[in-house]
């Protein structure tokens, strides 16, 4: 088919049928986002309502436990827990003696030398040296006293040499007037060993 037309007015049919392709797709484009608003619209009511009626559920969950009889047991629960951190902070701060009297009771002694009393404490803080040849304790350690009588010098000197060898026990300290008298002494010493933990002296 021939067009016969004049240019201007080709000019002008073209120029009108883009018109309205532009007014085509500007009407498509619009009704889209229409859509997408009516979409998100839809969308946002419904979220609100899930979150009134969550919102409601968890209200009435709320009232349902607030009974006398769950806020008792809700009671219970808290004081049970309070005592259960207090009886962990105890433990975590116990002297495990059996771990300690087995270290001493291990140290070997001569014949004629004889435990009295032993007493065992925990150290809290760094105490200064009773004397030049005392260390000072160091914090966390056990410190152990011990007073006996030896027959001799000699065995007392053999009970200090073993206790010296015990890799367990350190800061070793006899005072001077222990070794005054060459017999039927009244001994008292003290020295540090660390403490054992229940699951380390089980081990052993």
């Amino acid at each position: 088919m021939i067009n016969l037309l004049p240019p201007k007015e080709k000019e002008e049919l073209i120029l009108e049928k883009n018109k309205k392709l532009v007014v085509i797709l500007g009407n498509v484009v619009l009704i889209s986002l229409v859509c997408l608003a009516l979409v998100l619209f839809s969308l946002k009511f419904y979220i609100l309502g899930e979150i009134s009626s969550e919102k409601s559920f968890l209200d009435n969950t709320e009232k349902k436990y607030q009974n006398p009889d769950f806020l008792h047991f809700k009671n219970l629960l808290q004081k049970y827990n309070t005592k259960l951190i207090k009886i962990d902070a105890f433990y975590k701060k116990e002297i495990y003696f059996s771990g300690i009297l087995k270290t001493i009771l291990e140290i070997q002694r001569p014949n004629g030398l004889s435990l009295i009393s032993i007493n065992i404490n925990k150290t809290k803080e760094d105490n200064p040296p009773q004397s030049t040849t005392q260390k000072t304790l160091r914090t966390g350690n056990i410190k152990v006293t011990i007073s006996g009588i030896s027959d001799t010098r000699d065995n007392l000197l053999i009970f200090k040499r073993n206790i010296e060898n015990n890799k367990e026990i350190e800061n070793l300290y006899f005072p001077p007037y222990d070794w005054i008298k060459p017999k039927d002494i009244n001994f008292y010493l003290t020295f540090e060993t660390m403490q054992l933990n229940k699951k380390n002296e089980n081990s052993k």
